[in-house]
């Protein structure tokens, strides 16, 4: 018998990614993708695979966390920038990153190769790393990919885990 590590699946974090996941989900097959994702319930490559009229692929990864309070930027782990650089330039495909922002109210990203280029905003040098994150300016996003309605920005700020109020 296969035993799914329930106490994972009920941590906060991971039901709030779930729920951003889910809404990209949805957004991409409304625009005419078919959405392929991981069954095996452990750590996985990335979080969906979308083909769209069978000619073109694109690797899907979801970042459910708003933007940072003070500076107009988001970021993610090194660790998983750095897995998604060997796999897009191993592979040859185009990586999406989609963040869902509560504090915002809308989903927005950009292709790897777009968020990576350098840009200089306000003294300081994108991207940006620190403290094992890399930062990539609001600048670099594709903004209002999609807005979110009232019922999934209330469900993501009660699950998230900022141990401060949104401004």
């Amino acid at each position: 018998m296969i035993q799914i590590n329930s106490d994972w699946e009920e941590k906060t974090t991971v039901k709030k990614g779930d729920y951003g996941e889910n809404l990209v989900h949805s957004f991409l097959e409304s625009k005419g993708y078919v959405m392929y994702l991981p069954t095996t319930k452990k750590a996985h490559a990335f979080d969906r695979l979308a083909v769209r009229n069978k000619t073109e692929i694109l690797i899907v990864e979801c970042k459910t966390k708003a933007r940072r309070t003070y500076f107009e930027d988001t970021g993610i782990d090194i660790r998983h920038y750095e897995e998604y650089i060997h796999i897009t330039n191993k592979y040859h495909l185009h990586l999406f990153i989609f963040f869902i922002d509560e504090y915002l109210g809308e989903i927005y990203g950009n292709f790897l190769v777009e968020l990576v280029k350098p840009k200089f905003i306000k003294g300081k040098q994108y991207p940006l790393e620190h403290k094992n994150i890399i930062y990539f300016p609001l600048e670099n996003m594709k903004r209002d990919i999609a807005k979110l309605n009232k019922e999934d920005t209330k469900y993501l700020i009660n699950n998230s885990t900022r141990n401060y109020e949104y401004k």
